[in-house]
């Protein structure tokens, strides 16, 4: 599936996930699904992925392969709501085997409990990201900038937003480890 992912990340403290969960609830969001997902972000055997802005990604839901996507260079909007096109496919096997003989090797790996709300014509996924903390995430359904501002208004979030992917602040986390 082809389509342009517009959302924004934003950080806020894990105690306060509670209180983002009862707002979403008070305004008739609609839970969706708690999962465990592991994405292995794959490095491209002839240029460099993160200099170019671009991700290849494997996703793990529950231990099992869901899909691979491919994430274009993002533009970056208004209020830190970032752009960017996504291509999907889904998977029933792991794909990494034929991936590494084919010159890919996975250089991030990100964990994440992830619960998933319906809220308007936005995804509201409410993040707790292994080793990095919490953070809300607020996509669009429609690839609307505005229906992303407007949910994060009607729900009173609050916190810095992150441009990062989590792909990015690990590698950053573990490069600060090499350096010490």
């Amino acid at each position: 599936m082809d389509k342009t992912e517009v959302e924004v990340k934003i950080e806020v403290a894990c105690n306060s996930m509670e209180e983002i969960e009862t707002k979403l609830k008070e305004l008739n969001a609609t839970f969706l699904e708690e999962r465990r997902e592991e994405d292995i972000y794959l490095g491209h055997p002839c240029k460099d992925m993160k200099a170019m802005d671009e991700a290849l990604r494997i996703r793990f839901v529950n231990g099992k392969p869901r899909s691979l996507t491919y994430k274009s260079k993002k533009q970056k909007g208004a209020g830190g709501i970032k752009a960017r096109e996504e291509v999907t496919i889904n998977l029933k096997e792991n794909p990494l085997l034929l991936l590494k003989k084919l010159g890919f090797n996975p250089s991030v790996n990100v964990r994440k409990l992830r619960k998933y709300y319906d809220f308007d014509n936005v995804i509201i996924s409410l993040d707790d990201v292994d080793e990095l903390g919490c953070y809300v995430e607020v996509e669009s359904k429609n690839g609307s900038d505005v229906e992303v501002a407007e949910s994060l208004k009607k729900l009173n979030i609050k916190g810095k937003v992150i441009e990062s992917t989590y792909a990015d602040m690990v590698w950053e986390k573990l490069r600060g480890k090499d350096d010490a």
